[in-house]
């Protein structure tokens, strides 16, 4: 049996212990709770850098329509998106300057999904912090997901809500100022299914509610069956940790139609007619179920080794044009919080997954210890590689084996 045996620097000692009590308070991630200072000054000054990097991200990717919401007096005004577009965050500006320019003395809110779709950055930082939670809590097997909430806008613009099934968060806030939450883990309130009722009479249902005063650094679960809502009064941001874990039936739906999509095929055999009178009992007989379990597998062991790959992050890196020095002598090193894994297919090729990318390589007896070395925070060189892989491998194979990992910035450059 294989034990993996962790190593902390005692700055990352404490923080997987503040993550560790973080998870007993929340019961296992079952009930609300509020963890102070989960986040140090610098990682709030890292992660509002990195916003903008997302922002410009999103704003160059040209789908406005998709991912944003901004209200302006907890009206959708989404016709501000055209703004942004035309005046985007500048490298050294920060969020609030830059909120000022667009929105005034406006009381606005805004709201962007899937973060780590636009900044490579961002998507390394995050998976860097919570990367604790994973190895406390596991990984859900849908993956995570970032979204933030930046404004002045007062109480959430969409009332008192829970979010989707399954889908339970962790709330990082940035500040500058507090945030107050307000949660109601209520049995009457639990047993209500997702998007079934919002409510907006939030005068008269404070009171009833749980409240928890959010410094800048603090965190707080939100369980998916939980009601709750924020209120920022004065200009803040929070960035919310989606652990997605689906109901079951939704996963083995999905995990069959992404087993239909992968288009897996065996010609080897082939079906027969069927009596046009067969019985129901005959017709069962079409079925493998052991060769469509195969498949199954197949898929969820992909979809797993791609999730590992990332982080947890539920999508991908994306992918950059850059390239890589044709030097010999140019150096290259992993990332430890996005290990290579593989699948041997055959004898001749592997299946590499990399920043939850997929990509086929040709197999040799060497390749399982060049990827441990670069898991394991190993310097190589071009030449190193060559050394290793040849002479099966030519130089052709070898740079464009690393310019794939570059591209998908499953590997960096090491000066």
């Amino acid at each position: 049996m294989h034990y993996t045996t962790f190593h902390f620097s005692t700055k990352e000692f404490m923080n997987h212990n503040t993550w560790n009590t973080f998870y007993k308070d929340t019961k296992q991630l079952q009930k609300p709770a509020q963890a102070h200072q989960l986040l140090s000054q610098s990682d709030i000054n890292h992660l509002q850098v990195l916003l903008i990097d997302v922002l410009n991200g999103f704003l160059n990717k040209g789908q406005h329509h998709i991912g944003m919401k901004i209200y302006i007096d907890s009206e959708l005004r989404n016709d501000y998106i055209l703004k942004l577009v035309e005046h985007p965050p500048k490298v050294g500006e920060s969020l609030e300057e830059w909120s000022h320019q667009i929105f005034g003395e406006q009381k606005f809110g805004m709201i962007l999904i899937g973060l780590e779709q636009y900044s490579n950055a961002f998507a390394e930082k995050a998976a860097s912090l919570v990367s604790p939670l994973l190895k406390t809590a596991g990984m859900p097997v849908h993956g995570l997901s970032f979204l933030f909430f930046m404004g002045n806008y007062g109480f959430t613009p969409f009332g008192i809500h829970k979010e989707a099934t399954g889908e339970d968060g962790i709330l990082f806030h940035l500040g500058p100022e507090n945030k107050q939450f307000y949660t109601w883990d209520d049995p009457k309130f639990n047993a209500l299914d997702h998007n079934t009722q919002v409510f907006h009479n939030v005068s008269e249902m404070i009171s009833e509610g749980e409240e928890y005063i959010l410094e800048p650094g603090d965190a707080m679960f939100i369980p998916h069956y939980v009601y709750h809502i924020g209120n920022t009064s004065e200009f803040s941001s929070s960035v919310v940790l989606d652990y997605i874990n689906p109901p079951k039936d939704q996963f083995e739906n999905d995990l069959i139609q992404a087993t239909g999509e992968q288009g897996l095929k065996n010609h080897v055999n082939y079906e027969k007619p069927i009596e046009i009178e067969a019985t129901p009992a005959l017709w069962n007989q079409l079925i493998d179920i052991q060769s469509v379990q195969r498949k199954m597998e197949l898929v969820l062991s992909r979809n797993i080794l791609k999730l590992r790959s990332n982080g947890g992050l539920a999508r991908k890196s994306i992918r950059n044009h850059a390239t890589m020095p044709s030097d010999m002598n140019a150096n290259f090193k992993g990332l430890s919080i996005f290990p290579l894994l593989f699948e041997v297919q055959t004898d001749d090729s592997v299946l590499i997954f990399a920043r939850g990318h997929q990509m086929v390589v040709k197999n040799h007896p060497n390749l399982i210890e060049l990827i441990n070395r670069l898991n394991n925070g190993a310097t190589i060189s071009v030449s190193l590689v060559h050394s290793l892989l040849g002479p099966a491998w030519d130089l052709i194979d070898v740079f464009s084996f690393l310019q794939e990992l570059f591209s998908k910035d499953a590997i960096e450059i090491d000066n």
